[in-house]
């Protein structure tokens, strides 16, 4: 029987980090977390942590250090709340430019790609569409996104942010929250209204590639035998009529008409709440020297053909053909989280 889970990140979300954490010693939980654990299994979710854990990548520490900060945390957890226990832990060792070449990696399971979410469901045979994801960064609402969740920014002003919690967002979140109560509050009153229909996996990125042939990094612990697939609808789009006594029934072409104008009012009022969405940030200056390199490397080319029986052109060319790499160098940085 498929069951909803709550996805929370690690790092400044459920223990306080704001950098690479692999000593268990210095595990430190954030406020609420136990509760918030415990709380979400008692609403019937499946409780995993999905984390980016890049250190390993950089040579900080190895993946057993991960493993032994994720025990601490649990161990921690439990002690402040019995019920407080992770279902399953999800982490990703890769980053695509890596020191270690062991883990150097354009990996699916890195966020804000879901690859770890959508490992977990199959493992734990969950129900996305009903899920949360719940995260300190940008990256972690659009993995929650991608993989067909509802997603809830976690922004406690009290913490020190994280670099990755102050990249620009790309989707908006469903929510945000300044305490980690507050957003098991707003979940709790999204399950009590009525049910909507689900969203949609991948919808912001349609081909995302399939995930690697990379060993499962995770960790399965108790599981709670409940289901829960209430799903939070959004606004009703209401469509009042105005009462006319006395009027005749309308005529086939009248009724079209009027179903046409209540589709372009709710079409309205959709445009309206989107005005209040964050837009997508697409600029960065590595784009930006990319372009100005590209400028001059055509400039170069075109000097080239006007010397092309000059004794330099050789020079020439090849200035050109690094001018581009370096071009090509520029916008392969844009793309790295």
């Amino acid at each position: 029987m498929t069951r909803p889970a709550i996805f929370f990140d690690r790092d400044n979300t459920l223990i306080i980090g704001n950098d690479y954490l692999g000593d268990p010693a210095k595990v430190v939980l954030v406020s609420g977390a136990a509760e918030a654990i415990a709380r979400a299994r008692s609403m019937g979710f499946a409780t995993v942590v999905v984390s980016n854990q890049s250190g390993v990548a950089r040579g900080m520490f190895g993946e057993d250090d991960v493993r032994a900060v994720n025990a601490r945390m649990d161990e921690m957890l439990c002690a402040e709340n019995g019920e407080a226990i992770i279902d399953r832990h999800e982490f990703c060792p890769f980053h695509p430019q890596a020191p270690v070449e062991k883990y150097r990696l354009d990996s699916d399971r890195r966020k804000p790609r879901p690859g770890m979410l959508l490992a977990a469901a199959k493992e734990m045979d969950l129900d996305l569409a009903a899920s949360w994801m719940i995260g300190d960064a940008a990256r972690d609402v659009e993995a929650g996104k991608r993989a067909g969740c509802r997603a809830i920014l976690f922004s406690d002003q009290s913490l020190p942010a994280s670099p990755a919690a102050q990249a620009p967002p790309r989707v908006p979140p469903d929510f945000v929250a300044s305490n980690l109560g507050q957003a098991m509050d707003y979940i709790a009153a999204s399950r009590a209204q009525a049910p909507s229909t689900p969203p949609v996996a991948e919808a912001i990125s349609p081909s995302v590639p399939d995930a690697p042939a990379e060993a499962s990094i995770s960790t399965s612990l108790a599981r709670v035998p409940r289901a829960a697939s209430d799903e939070p609808p959004p606004e009703p789009l209401e469509s009042p009529q105005p009462f006319m006594p006395d009027t005749p029934s309308p005529s086939p072409e009248q009724s079209i008409s009027g179903t046409r104008l209540e589709k372009l009012a709710e079409q309205i009022l959709q445009e309206l709440r989107r005005r209040h969405e964050i837009e997508h940030v697409d600029f960065s200056v590595s784009k930006l020297l990319a372009g100005i390199v590209q400028v001059v490397a055509v400039a170069v080319m075109f000097l080239a053909y006007l010397n092309k029986d000059s004794t330099g052109l050789e020079a020439i060319m090849l200035l050109a053909i690094f001018l581009q790499a370096m071009t090509c160098s520029l916008l392969i940085m844009s793309r790295q989280k």
